[in-house]
């Protein structure tokens, strides 16, 4: 189960290497300028404001955390008939975020994600089964850099309800875990692995939320 994923995300997991000059201090929060774009309320599409790829991977001995701030998909999984469901995903990688600007700058180097080149890694399934109650085994495309894997991905479905803050409206979640191999993927040479600097395993969990319209709900009833 831990295996693979929209692994996307993976990514990061990079990130991590040793830095010269980042040692202590982080990156100071940036506002945000622009107002988030109008929920899309499909029931497929994840709602970016709670969407998250996170990750973590081990540098010396403790693990460090990172996150991609950019990301969006659909997921579409029907409960009847999951083989006609659909996953996608896409992370923009000059979006990770280890709370570090020097670290964050050495990951989109060629060394590592080479966001210049490769801004984006992607899922796309091609194959969708139950695994057990609310638990969905997703196969599809992964591609990081210049790397593509078939890969399966073990994605959890929490229910849904109504959304408090929109009348009318039900949220869906859905979370997914998994460990993948950043080297596989191109992201590192290995050189910071064989000094013992930086893991070449990545701890990533994805979790994120769709939006639909409650159907025969009326407004203000």
């Amino acid at each position: 189960m831990r295996k693979t994923l929209l692994a996307v995300v993976c990514l990061a997991a990079l990130g991590l290497a040793p830095v010269a000059g980042f040692a202590q201090g982080q990156n100071a929060q940036q506002e945000k300028s622009a107002e988030p774009a109008a929920p899309v309320l499909d029931g497929k599409t994840l709602d970016p404001p709670h969407t998250s790829a996170t990750f973590w991977i081990r540098h010396i001995v403790a693990p460090v955390a990172g996150r991609f701030d950019a990301t969006s998909g659909v997921i579409d999984i029907p409960i009847k008939d999951p083989a006609k469901g659909h996953v996608a995903f896409t992370v923009q990688t000059k979006s990770v975020d280890t709370g570090v600007a020097a670290r964050d700058k050495h990951l989109n180097t060629p060394e590592f994600l080479d966001s210049a080149n490769y801004p984006e890694m992607k899922f796309a399934s091609e194959r969708i089964v139950a695994a057990g109650k609310g638990v969905y085994t997703v196969t599809g495309k992964l591609t990081i850099k210049d790397v593509t894997k078939t890969v399966s991905i073990p994605v959890k479905y929490l229910g849904a309800k109504p959304n408090p803050m929109m009348p009318c409206v039900d949220a869906s979640g859905y979370e997914a875990h998994l460990s993948l191999n950043r080297l596989e993927y191109h992201v590192g040479t290995g050189k910071y692995f064989k000094m013992g600097a930086v893991g070449d395993m990545v701890d990533i969990r994805l979790a994120g939320e769709t939006l639909a319209k409650r159907p025969g709900c009326v407004k203000g009833e």
